[in-house]
């Protein structure tokens, strides 16, 4: 079995669940805001700004694989575009995960960065889920 068959039921789980996900991280990571950050402005504006930076992401990601679907200099037995769905959906997830891992290990003088950074880890997988519906489509044509 080839690595894009192990995958496949991977990619269907991120379009199916990780925009739910993210909008629970944003949803607890308020409630858990507002009874521990300080700063009220940073407790509303970062999820709100995490929400909006995932669905940027899904589109952007989604115009950018789709302009290479029809570049005119991609052939049609090329892969370029089957590897670069795959190549922006592991790194949504690795995103994920370092921005999440950043936020709890580091330390900064800044107050309240490690808030920030934990609430707006999920973004990154607007690439990953952006991918998978690209994938979607591409399994769809082929």
């Amino acid at each position: 079995m080839n690595l894009e068959q192990r995958i496949i039921p991977y990619i269907s789980f991120t379009e199916k669940w990780f925009t739910k996900f993210s909008l629970l991280w944003c949803s607890i990571s308020l409630c858990i805001g507002l009874f521990t950050v300080n700063d009220l402005a940073l407790v509303i504006a970062a999820p709100i700004m995490t929400v909006f930076m995932y669905f940027a992401a899904i589109v952007i990601v989604s115009l950018v694989i789709g302009f290479q679907r029809v570049n005119p200099f991609n052939s049609p037995k090329s892969n370029f575009v089957k590897y670069a769905i795959l190549l922006c959906w592991g790194f949504g997830i690795f995103g994920f995960i370092n921005f999440f891992f950043t936020g709890i290990f580091q330390t900064t003088e800044f107050e309240n960065s490690n808030y920030f950074i934990i609430v707006g880890s999920v973004f990154p997988l607007g690439a990953s889920v952006g991918a998978a519906k690209e994938w979607s489509k591409f399994l769809a044509t082929s």
